[in-house]
């Protein structure tokens, strides 16, 4: 009898919702960072998800998994249980690696589950300051005019900002030569010490900068004018047809997420990001808060975002190495 009673009870207790048997979350969610620590990326992401915390009821721990352009952060969340415990910080990073490398591992589109886009950094076209460029229609004159067209760096082949820059280039019928970086600080500093004629960078390199008189940027590659330089105008404002690249701060877990945790995570973001120091924060880096308005907002977006990455990839004509 007692045996019995107590087979009762452990079918009472699968019988539960899984709410039921733990309340989520239980333990800390790990927030996977593409990169070292350190980076601006990796203090956002620790800033933002310690303000996320109380409103979510939980903690987060911040795990960096560096290395291969971010592919082993994105191949191990695409791998990871879709238990609410594990997510990745920079979608752009899963959609990047399933453009660019041959075989990344898993299928952009099947394997993820978005959950918000927080903020925004365009790319940015920076030179030196000494150069007699002050304007982009300026720099592009130049490039046409120069056999050879000029010198251009960027932080590594096959790199979006490798890509905005050979795009451009092609779309106003001008040449010029590629000098990959080991990152996109060391082509910023390329700029700077007059290695290159000029770099796209993302825009929280780039503006501290140009504030400091390091570099002069002449457009952005955003879609609208950045907050912080309102003067200064986008690409595709001249060249029509020109290249948005945009980094995107922004979480996605692996496939299978439960729509009720998704949403709980979106809620505790984007109240986080209303704090007003954190989009100072943000906007003195050339960022500008975009959230989305639900988990599913931003699904809608993801495919268009990877068709526009694919897109990119076919004008510049660049390819991973």
């Amino acid at each position: 009898m007692k045996r019995r009673t107590a087979l009762i009870g452990i079918g009472a207790l699968a019988a539960l919702p899984a709410g039921a048997q733990e309340a989520w979350p239980a333990r800390p969610v790990r927030l996977v960072v593409p990169f070292a620590p350190g980076a601006s990326s990796d203090t956002l992401a620790r800033l933002i998800s310690a303000k996320a915390a109380g409103p979510l009821g939980g903690s987060f721990v911040v795990e960096n998994r560096a290395g291969a352009g971010g592919l082993l952060a994105v191949q191990h969340v695409a791998r990871a249980a879709p238990d609410g415990y594990t997510f990745l910080w920079g979608g752009g990073t899963a959609i990047t690696n399933a453009v660019m490398q041959a075989n990344p591992g898993f299928d952009v589109l099947r394997d993820f589950t978005p959950v918000i886009v927080i903020a925004e950094h365009p790319a940015v076209l920076a030179v030196k300051p000494d150069k007699p460029w002050r304007t982009i229609a300026e720099l592009l004159a130049a490039a046409k005019g120069v056999q050879g067209g000029l010198r251009y760096g960027s932080g590594g082949v096959g790199t979006p900002a490798h890509m905005a820059a050979a795009a451009m280039l092609r779309i106003i019928g001008a040449e010029g030569t590629h000098v990959p970086y080991r990152g996109a600080n060391q082509a910023t500093l390329a700029v700077e010490q007059g290695e290159v004629d000029f770099a796209f960078a993302i825009s929280n390199i780039a503006l501290p900068r140009h504030q400091q008189g390091a570099v002069r940027i002449l457009c952005t590659a955003g879609s609208r004018r950045m907050s912080a330089l309102p003067e200064v105008p986008t690409l595709a404002e001249t060249v029509p047809g020109g290249p948005v690249v945009i980094s995107a701060s922004s979480i996605v877990g692996p496939a299978g997420v439960p729509a009720a945790i998704a949403t709980r995570l979106h809620a505790a973001f984007r109240t986080a990001a209303q704090d007003p120091a954190l989009g100072a924060s943000i906007a003195a880096e050339g960022g500008d808060i975009t959230l989305s308005e639900s988990p599913a907002a931003y699904a809608a977006g993801w495919e268009g975002e990877l068709r526009r990455l694919q897109e990119l990839v076919r004008v510049s004509g660049a390819r991973a190495e």
